[in-house]
């Protein structure tokens, strides 16, 4: 099982990202993390899963082994590299 996290509900397509994750037999959704706190605590509620408000502390969770970025276009890089 490969435990993914969402990092940001911002993009049009981020719910279509997560629907095919959720419907992958090898993934699980493990976290959230959004850089709008309200949206991403509602997002991780809606999903069961804990809501990260500091990306480097959800990033530091060693059972997370992979993430979706669905932030806005501006922060892919920042985000990405943090991932890396």
């Amino acid at each position: 099982m490969i435990n993914v996290a969402i990092l940001s509900f911002w993009h049009v397509h981020a719910k279509d990202y997560v629907l095919q994750a959720q419907q992958h037999p090898d993934l699980s959704i493990k976290a959230v993390w959004d850089e709008d706190p309200g949206r991403g605590r509602a997002k991780a509620e809606e999903l069961g899963v804990p809501f990260y408000r500091e990306l480097p502390v959800l990033l530091a969770e060693p059972g997370i082994d992979a993430v979706i970025v669905t932030a806005p276009t501006t922060m892919h890089r920042e985000i990405m590299i943090a991932a890396a």
